[in-house]
């Protein structure tokens, strides 16, 4: 019976899923947790600086280290 150890490593892990919107109008980006329902070129909310429209561009899984 072989063991791996990466799997022992992986069950360790916990991922965090974020979502990055970027206003179309000013360039902010704003980094926020993923909802359900998010997806790349996604239209957003307003921006918090100008009021512009933004768009979802980029969700991505940041790891962490599980307790």
């Amino acid at each position: 019976m072989s063991h791996d150890m990466k799997d022992d490593k992986d069950k360790d892990k916990r991922s965090i899923v974020y979502t990055i919107e970027e206003c179309q109008q000013c360039g902010v980006k704003n980094k926020r947790i993923f909802k359900v329902g998010d997806y790349v070129y996604k239209f957003g909310g307003s921006c918090l600086r100008c009021k512009g429209s933004t768009l979802i561009t980029m969700i991505y899984a940041e790891y962490v280290n599980g307790t």
